[in-house]
């Protein structure tokens, strides 16, 4: 087992999507896997869906207010999809990401969303998710609340970066080489390359909304000080202008400063997100011919 079982293979590889316990377990995963196969979508006029288990209404309280520390994401997850039935994907593998399955308002959609810092593992399962997704041809919502990645001290994290940026750098390529609709709603903090890997503004995605408490810089107002103390001539700046820099920093991140610039497409209440998300997903549907798209399996699943 602890050569080359199941477990090892589910928890530490990555090379199995999914874990059953049992032959029974695991001809229900089958199958949950065969309904998501997007073959022969129902017409819009007869979906049926059903609504989520827990209200929509709690979402503002779920909002995250702190940017140093993610919640489990699934609780909002919970609050968006059809009877609250997610279809996990890679469930014990890179745990801070995550992925799978779900519909909205009859709607199938491949969830990515972030749920700590995207690790090596984390950034590989949603490279491996994205393209499965493309070659299914269904579209992506993306969940952003990227948390801030402090300096590196030591030679040991400075190769453990290394290798967790490769990781987000196959991520971000299999984030531009999908064809199919991208959806993207930042739910809390959006900070420095790991919003690239989650598909943000600079990917275009076809929709993209920000939460109220939202947050959109480089790094995070509150981890400031440590770049701002030298401007860019090396000389010490004094600490008035550092507070200037960090006020100017906290004002121009805010989520109303960015959708002011009609650099999204607005701020919405997070009560209202699986309504907005469903709407995006009928107008994606209808557009959907338009895609350059190819159900040739061109682009295969990376198995790194």
């Amino acid at each position: 087992e602890d050569l080359g079982g199941a477990a090892l293979h589910s928890k530490v590889s990555g090379c199995v999507d999914h874990f059953a316990a049992s032959e029974t377990e695991a001809y229900q995963c089958a199958r949950n896997i065969i309904s998501t196969l997007n073959f022969t979508p129902e017409p819009e006029d007869n979906l049926d869906y059903e609504s989520p288990l827990y209200s929509a209404e709690e979402l503002a309280g779920l909002a995250p207010r702190d940017y140093n520390h993610t919640l489990n994401v699934k609780l909002i997850l919970s609050r968006l999809i059809d009877g609250s039935r997610f279809l996990e994907f890679k469930a014990e593998y890179g745990m801070t990401l995550v992925t799978g399955f779900a519909w909205i308002k009859g709607h199938l959609v491949g969830i990515i969303a972030n749920n700590g810092e995207l690790s090596h593992d984390a950034a590989l399962k949603g490279s491996h998710f994205i393209q499965l997704c493309d070659q299914r041809g269904t579209p992506l919502l993306f969940l952003q609340n990227t948390a801030h990645v402090a300096l590196t001290a030591t030679l040991s994290q400075a190769e453990a970066n290394t290798n967790r940026l490769k990781a987000q750098a196959s991520m971000m390529t299999a984030v531009a080489c999908a064809s199919v609709p991208k959806i993207t709603v930042v739910i809390g903090g959006c900070y420095g390359g790991e919003s690239y890997a989650m598909c943000g503004r600079s990917f275009s995605p076809s929709f993209l909304f920000l939460w109220p408490n939202a947050r959109i810089a480089i790094m995070d107002p509150s981890h400031s000080a440590e770049y701002l103390h030298m401007d860019e001539n090396d000389i010490p700046r004094s600490e008035t202008e550092i507070r200037q820099l960090r006020k100017q920093l906290e004002e121009e991140s805010s989520a109303f400063y960015s959708s002011s610039r009609l650099w999204d497409d607005g701020v919405i209440l997070p009560e209202d997100t699986r309504k907005i998300i469903a709407q995006c997903l009928r107008i994606v549907s209808q557009q959907f011919y338009q895609q350059v798209y190819s159900k040739q399996l061109t682009n295969r699943v990376l198995r790194t």
